[in-house]
Parts: C-alpha cells; sequence; structure tokens
C-alpha cells in the first residue's frame, strides 16, 4: 500500500502565516492558468520542518519564470526585476515584500569553481543540482496537490537525524563555495556532517579547491557567516578544518579570537561603550577581528584575495592609524585630558574601537574609548563659523583655528556656557596673525 504523501498546509500557515499560505494558493492557481506547476523550495520548507518561522517565499516554476513572474506581478499589484541570464527574478509587492521565482533548471560546470552553465529542466533536476539534502525539498503549489512535500533526496530524514549531506560525490569539487556554505549550516543548527560529506568536503580544502573560487564570491559567504545568530561556532570551524589557512595561507586566528567574539558580542547590548547607533554593520567588526591577529603584510594579501570592498580596506587601515595614533596616549598611566583623548580616536572608526574595546578588556584604554564614545564625541561648541564672522574672524584657517580651542575648552571644562565661549574666542580673535600663520 502507498503512502498519501506528507502534506505541509498546516505546518505552513503555522510558520509562516495565513498571509503566505493565501498568496502561495493565488499563485498556485497562476501556474494552472499558464499550464505549468510552480513549488516553493529551499529554506523555508527546511525551516518549517524544523519548526522554524521563515517569511522567505523562494518559488520554482517548470516553464518560463520570468514570464511567470510577470503575470505574478500583474496579478498581486507588483513589479518585477529580472535577471535573464539565470531565469530568475524577483517579484516586489505594494507592501514591500519579496518573492523569488526562478524557471526549473539544471546545472553543469566547465571547470571547479566556475559559475553554472544552465540549463532548463523539471523539479527533479532543478531539485538535485542544490548544495545539500536538507535545502532539496519544495512544497507544491498547484492547487490539486497543495502542500504536498517533495523530498526526493531524503532531505526531511537528514534533518530528523541532524545530518548535512550532500547529493553527489562531485558537490564540492563543482562548487567549492559549498565548503563554506556546509561550515554555515552545520553550525547554524548543530548539525553533524555525514561521514561521506565530511570526507568531500576535507578533501576539497586539501586540495586548495576554494583557490579557483573568486574573492567575491568567497567575500560574500563570509560575511554571510558572520551575519549569522551566533556567528562563532561556524567561525570556529572555518579555523578547526584549516579552511581559512586554505583561503590564504598564514591566514591564522589568534588564540584570543573566541573571547574577542564574546566581547564583540556583549558590546552590541550596550550603546555607550560601542556607539551603537552607528555600528549596523556587526559582522564587519567580527571580520576584523578574525584579521586583526595578522601581520599587516598578510592583512593586506587576505583583503586582497577576498577582493575585499573600500569600506574594510578602510577599517584594516585605521586598525594600522589607531596604534600609531592612539594607544600611546589612552595607554598611559597619567590621566590624559579629554582634549587629548578627544583628539587621539576623532575619525577612527566605530568598528575599530569596539574591536579595540573587545580585545583590551578592562583597563586604561578601554575607559577612555568607552568615555569618547559615550561622552566626548557628542561635544559640539556653541558658535560656529557665523558667530565668528560677527566677531570680525575673516574666512580662512583662523575659523578653523579658533573652533578647534574652543572644542578643547569645552571637552575639558575651561568653558562651559555660549558666553565663556564668545569671550574666549574675543581674546583668540586679537591674534589673527598668530592663528593665521600657526
Amino acid at each position: 500500500m502507498t503512502m498519501a504523501p506528507f502534506n505541509m498546509t498546516e505546518l505552513l500557515e503555522k510558520l509562516t502565516g495565513k498571509e503566505s499560505v493565501e498568496l502561495l494558493r493565488r499563485l498556485g492557481r497562476l501556474a494552472v492558468d499558464r499550464e505549468t506547476s510552480a513549488y516553493v523550495v529551499g529554506g523555508v520548507v527546511r525551516d518549517a520542518l524544523l519548526g522554524l518561522a521563515n517569511q522567505d517565499l523562494d518559488i520554482v516554476v517548470e516553464g518560463d519564470g520570468t514570464g511567470f513572474a510577470e503575470s505574478a506581478a500583474g496579478e498581486l499589484g507588483g513589479s518585477v526585476k529580472a535577471h535573464t541570464r539565470f531565469g530568475t527574478a524577483i517579484v516586489v509587492l505594494p507592501g514591500g515584500r519579496k518573492i523569488d521565482v526562478a524557471s526549473a533548471r539544471s546545472e553543469s560546470y566547465e571547470r571547479p569553481g566556475a559559475l553554472p552553465t544552465v540549463a532548463s529542466g523539471d523539479i527533479e533536476r532543478d531539485l538535485k543540482r542544490r548544495d545539500f539534502t536538507i535545502n532539496s525539498m519544495a512544497v507544491s503549489i498547484d492547487p490539486a496537490r497543495f502542500g504536498e512535500l517533495v523530498d526526493l533526496y531524503g532531505g526531511a530524514r537528514d534533518l530528523e537525524h541532524g545530518v548535512l549531506r550532500v547529493l553527489t560525490d562531485r558537490s564540492f569539487a563543482d562548487d567549492p563555495t559549498r565548503v563554506l556554505r556546509g561550515v554555515r549550516f552545520s553550525a547554524r543548527f548543530g548539525f553533524a556532517l555525514e561521514e561521506d560529506t565530511k570526507r568531500l568536503l576535507k578533501q576539497a580544502v586539501r586540495d586548495e579547491a576554494l583557490s579557483t573560487v573568486s574573492g567575491e564570491r568567497i567575500m560574500n559567504e563570509i560575511e554571510l557567516i558572520l551575519k549569522e545568530r551566533e556567528p562563532w561556532p561556524a567561525v570556529e570551524r572555518l579555523a578547526e578544518w584549516g579552511i581559512l589557512g586554505s583561503i590564504h595561507d598564514g591566514w591564522e586566528p589568534g588564540p584570543g579570537l573566541r573571547r574577542a567574539f564574546e566581547g564583540i558580542d556583549e558590546l552590541r547590548t550596550d550603546p555607550r561603550r560601542s556607539g551603537a547607533p552607528e555600528l549596523n554593520q556587526w559582522w564587519r567588526v567580527l571580520f576584523l577581528a578574525m584579521i586583526e591577529p595578522l601581520e599587516p603584510c598578510v592583512r593586506d594579501a587576505v583583503l586582497e584575495r577576498l577582493r575585499a570592498g573600500r569600506a574594510l580596506r578602510d577599517l584594516a587601515g585605521a586598525l594600522e592609524a589607531f596604534e600609531k595614533r592612539a594607544r600611546v596616549t589612552l595607554s598611559s598611566s597619567e590621566e590624559p585630558r579629554p582634549s587629548a583623548i578627544y583628539r587621539s580616536l576623532a575619525g577612527i572608526p566605530h568598528e575599530v574601537l569596539a574591536l579595540r574595546t573587545a580585545l583590551e578588556g578592562e583597563c586604561n584604554l578601554t575607559r577612555r574609548i568607552e568615555l569618547y564614545v559615550s561622552r566626548l564625541r557628542l561635544v559640539r561648541p556653541s558658535l560656529d563659523g557665523g558667530r565668528l564672522a560677527e566677531l570680525g574672524v575673516p574666512e580662512g584657517r583662523a575659523v578653523g583655528a579658533i573652533l578647534d580651542r574652543l572644542l578643547d575648552a569645552r571637552l575639558d571644562g575651561a568653558v562651559s556656557s555660549e558666553s565663556e565661549e564668545l569671550e574666549l574666542a574675543a581674546e583668540l580673535a586679537k591674534d589673527l596673525d598668530a592663528l593665521n600663520n600657526s
């Protein structure tokens, strides 16, 4: 006797919401109108089986995915952004929600690490091209079979047993970025690598398979790892399994990396210490922690290998600037003036200050960084260039010099009101020649 396919409708309603399920039903009816079949695939199916909420909707259509997306946008009152090379599109609904749509396809690789050559296919081929069995499941949204689970490769079984398994022996060789995705998923869910999968992954690392992949793609995967809710378990695997060293020889994180990650996590919850309003990219602080122990030449080589963008390169440069400009002043046993602390740290990115705070622990240096972040960086003189012009100060270097002196006086408590600033500015303006020549 054949068992009926497992139906996930109630599970999807519970974890994605009735609105999402109704949206899927409308898309399923649209697929019938277009004489094709459609499925919701990927993470939302996996997470529903794990009992996790996920609002992402990825739709695979057997046929013209772009045409389906255009029809869906018309039906739902949205717009379409198409990517014709891979037959994919994004439907943007009026409220801003996005639905990813793709044509069912097969993929082949001309060489390891290359982007795949795409050909149209059915749902079976589309699921077989995916990275791991837990990500290779689909749910039909056709009205006659709505909610039926399509699990051709044992994904539900592997979820139940907490196992991460590739679909083919060539999985890591064809696309070595799956090494990094394997690290991310195994750490996120606490899954063990299936024995053959573990062997294949380690072989890919020994063969330096990631050397065939562009730096941009590797950097993108590292960014996704660092944006995980708990990134440390994955980063620990990157180090222990030799993956960082396979990306670039000599990339070995220091022994204090775990404590750095813990310290950074603590800072996220305390805006007074971290400057959190300015820090909306915490993954960058974590990445800095991964490269901070490296010699500057190795650090630069890692950034070059990853084709890191300007933002990360500037942050790496700011690490060195901090050492040259701020460490001596901030580590001194003698208490520096607040203005000296300000001048040492002004312009140093908050990511670098957060990292140094996390790495150093409780000491004079971190106490002074926290003073800067929580108070000194917010201090401004009451007067501006316009008020100085009223005092007869001409445009030029004198304006900037006087404003700097006023700021220092505010920081150090030498003035505390606008009237005191006016008095000091008037005194400074008497010696314009000296200021202009300073």
